[in-house]
């Protein structure tokens, strides 16, 4: 059993959907990572990346967060919700 089982790193894109998915399925796929990566959508506005490092901040099972940030989506929207997050970040 590995020690980090229970636990999971959220992947959350802005703006566009592009390869999202298949992104989170082979970083899962390579048997590389000892955590679970978790697609959690895309956000489209700074309320939206607020509310979603809110959610991982008060989910226990989550010990970071992976963004995507797209050069669609206007880094100022980002800008809030990262000063909100409490996990670890890797961009």
């Amino acid at each position: 059993m590995n020690a980090f089982d229970q636990y999971e790193v959220w992947f959350v894109t802005g703006a566009q959907l592009l390869y999202s998915n298949e992104m989170v399925a082979g970083l899962n796929a390579s048997g590389k990572l000892p955590v679970k990566v978790v697609y959690k959508g895309t956000v489209n506005s700074s309320k939206e990346v607020t509310e979603a490092f809110k959610a991982a901040n008060n989910d226990e099972k989550c010990i970071g967060v992976i963004t995507w940030m797209h050069t669609f989506s206007p880094a100022k929207m980002w800008i809030h919700g990262l000063q909100e997050l409490k996990k670890p970040l890797l961009h």
